[in-house]
């Protein structure tokens, strides 16, 4: 089984740690590849699909993809008043 099945399946038992650590370590933000950076934009939307958004804040101080899927999450849930990274 690849990286990215165990992590698809991680990701349907939502056992968010290991769908986390399997993808960020193949993931890179502004890749040349275009497998590195899908998994980069795969891996700020796990924290956000888990509930994580003090996690999503902290990397959305450094991270443009972090940022819009903090934005995304707080607008979906009416709290975009409460951004952790502000």
């Amino acid at each position: 089984m690849e990286w990215f099945e165990r992590a698809q399946e991680a990701e349907r038992r939502q056992d968010w740690d290991a769908a986390i650590r399997l993808v960020s370590s193949h993931a890179e933000c502004y890749s040349a590849g275009p497998y590195e950076h899908n998994s980069h934009l795969w891996h700020m939307n796990l924290p956000a699909r888990a509930g994580r958004l003090a996690e999503l804040g902290i990397l959305a101080r450094t991270d443009v993809h972090a940022r819009r899927g903090l934005d995304r999450a707080l607008r979906d849930r009416g709290k975009e008043a409460e951004h952790p990274s502000a």
